[in-house]
This record gives C-alpha cells, sequence and structure tokens, in this order.
C-alpha cells in the first residue's frame, strides 16, 4: 500500500478508459486489496517469482510476455528491473520514488521521471542526464473532509500513517515528542493511531511502554484506501516525522481530508508544505522541536486559531497535486517518447 504501488494503480486505472493497460507484477508479494482495485478492463500479469531467487524461468517467462504484450511503452517503478528486461520491445521509464536511490542502473532507461523537485534535484546532482518531473498525485474528491475544527470536550486526534520502518519514519521521534508533550507541559488529552505495518512494530511497542504512552498509543495496523477515504476526517492532526523522504504522499491524503499536517523539514514533506498554510515543519530528528511544534499546535486547537486556519485557506491538493494533472504529465511523456521527442 505505499506510495509507489498506490500512484501505479491510480495511473492505470487513469487511462485505461482510453489506452490498453496491463500490469506486471514481477515478485510474488503483493496486495491483494489493492489489485482488487484496477478497472475491469486493465489486464493484470502475475509472474510470481520468489524474492531473491536465483531461477531464470521467472524473468524468461517475464520478457517473454513482454513481447507477446508487445507494449509501446514500459512504465517502471523499481530501478533494477530495467536491466533485466531483453524483450527489444517498448520505450522503458522509470519514475523514482525517493530520495538516494542509487543510479547504477539508470542507464537501461529511455527516461528518468522524478515525483518532485527535491527529488529532481537529489538526481541532478548525481547523474549527467535529463530528468522530467512529474508531481505525484492523489484523487481528492475521494476523501470525506474534516469541515469542523472545534473539540467540544473531545481529546485531540493524531494520526501518522506510514510503514513501520523508525529508521527511515521516524516513529520513534513522534513517541518521544509526545513524552515530552505529556511529562513535561502536563498536556495528555491527546491519543495517536499509528497506522501501518513494518519490521518496526516490536521495537516501537516497545518504545511506547517505555515512554509510559500505552494509554495514548494505539498501533492500528494495515489500512486500505477505503478506510483512509472514509475515517482519515476523523483525527485532527497528521504527523509525518520521517528522516527522509522524496515525496509523501500521506501529507496530500492528510490535506484532502481537511486535515493540517505536521512533518520534518525534509525534501518532499518540505516542497509540499511550502505550498500551503495548512502545514508545519519541526527540525529533521529534532525530539523537542518536535515536540515544541505538537504543542503549538494542539493549544491552537484548544483556543479556536486552527479553525481560523483552516477555513480561511485551500488544500494544496486541489492545486498541484491532483492525480488528473499527474496521469496527464504521464500520457505526454508516453507520447513524446513515442515520437522519438525526447532522446
Amino acid at each position: 500500500m505505499g506510495g509507489a504501488q498506490v500512484l501505479a494503480v491510480d495511473l492505470i486505472n487513469g487511462m485505461c478508459g482510453a489506452h490498453e493497460m496491463h500490469l506486471v507484477v514481477v515478485n510474488n508479494i503483493h496486495s491483494s486489496a489493492l489489485l482488487r482495485k484496477l478497472n475491469k478492463r486493465v489486464v493484470v500479469h502475475l509472474i510470481n517469482r520468489k524474492e531473491g531467487s536465483r531461477n531464470p524461468w521467472p524473468l524468461v517467462k517475464f520478457n517473454l510476455l513482454l513481447r507477446q504484450i508487445s507494449p509501446d511503452v514500459i512504465h517502471l517503478h523499481e530501478p533494477n528491473i530495467g536491466k533485466i528486461i531483453k524483450a527489444g520491445v517498448g520505450k522503458k521509464i522509470y519514475t523514482i520514488h525517493d530520495v538516494g536511490i542509487p543510479t547504477t542502473d539508470y542507464h537501461h532507461y529511455d527516461a528518468l521521471v522524478a515525483i518532485s523537485d527535491a527529488v529532481h534535484k537529489d538526481v541532478a546532482h548525481r547523474i549527467n542526464r535529463p530528468i522530467i518531473t512529474v508531481y505525484n498525485g492523489i484523487d481528492a474528491s475521494a476523501f470525506r473532509k474534516r469541515s469542523g475544527y472545534k473539540l467540544e470536550g473531545e481529546k485531540i486526534k493524531l494520526v501518522q500513517l506510514s510503514r513501520l520502518m523508525h529508521e527511515k519514519k521516524g516513529q520513534d521521534v513522534l513517541l518521544q515528542a509526545l513524552e515530552i508533550i505529556k511529562d513535561q507541559y502536563g498536556f495528555s488529552n491527546f491519543t495517536l493511531d499509528l497506522v501501518g505495518i513494518g519490521p518496526s512494530l516490536d521495537y516501537l511497542e516497545e518504545l511506547t511502554s517505555k515512554l509510559g504512552l500505552t494509554e495514548e498509543v494505539v498501533f492500528s495496523g494495515e489500512r486500505d484506501r477505503d478506510w483512509l477515504y472514509l475515517h482519515l476526517a476523523n483525527y485532527h492532526l497528521l504527523v509525518q516525522p520521517s528522516r527522509y523522504e522524496g515525496f509523501g504522499l500521506t501529507i496530500l491524503e492528510g490535506f484532502a481530508a481537511g486535515l493540517p499536517v505536521l512533518a520534518s523539514d525534509i525534501e518532499g514533506p518540505a516542497e509540499i508544505i511550502s505550498r500551503t498554510s495548512r502545514g508545519f515543519l519541526f527540525r529533521n530528528g529534532d525530539i523537542q522541536d518536535c515536540a515544541k511544534k505538537l504543542i503549538q499546535l494542539l493549544s491552537d486547537y484548544e483556543t479556536g486559531k486552527i479553525e481560523q486556519l483552516m477555513n480561511a485557506t485551500v488544500p494544496v491538493t486541489e492545486q498541484e497535486y491532483s492525480v488528473a494533472h499527474c496521469i496527464e504529465g504521464y500520457l505526454n511523456l508516453y507520447k513524446n517518447l513515442i515520437s522519438n521527442k525526447i532522446t
């Protein structure tokens, strides 16, 4: 349910009405819930290669399939797939979804796409070839939107949407900041839902207990997009404390649901938040600064300042970051590649 997978489904669904679309999943790891979101017009192919396998047959099967489909464009979302494509068909595009991804295999692609200005800048510093920027987008109209920001005696509900991988996503920073808010500021009128699964679950559960936050923090597990569309608006504030991030799809989802967002001042998130006054930043990895910004936002909720802010501004998702704008950008790229206008 990550950003790259969600984007791929949105692009395919948005294009299949006018174009023949195939989805090829190479490895045997996929989300059945996400596949069910695909339009019935889309042809799905599961290669079922075991991750890490040295068996050449799945790769032969993959290339034979490409020869059979004979696509005009092969759009890839993993950096190392290009080197295993030997079918000799289609223009190959790779979308770069994060900063710091090794550029070793980039020469296998006819075009490289960055999902944000931050990713574009990161890649441009490391390779000397054209990079096209097409911003990620979401369907903001699919989200139920919070319309009221008065607390009326309820606790302030915080939410964090991410894979539980604290080394990147920074859930430990958020938890330690909440301990400061509770113990040093004496503010306990909050709850936090950590939505997601991942390898840091045991560590984060132990840290939550150690910090004395078991009454405030809930590990909600993975939720599908229908749940997000319907329930994200029930929260008051989305927090994204990542240590590094090329974009920040969850930030857009928070804005689409009518929430203010607090994020670390890194790459992609800072780029998005700079375009709206509904977002706030804290210094990357700085627990004290995170706590300071959180207590200010929580206080602003109680005094009604958040309500004034949210009612006076337009979500950034209704401007640059629509899925329709994203689809248009990729279709233009496909057409230019096919007609050899991009070299």
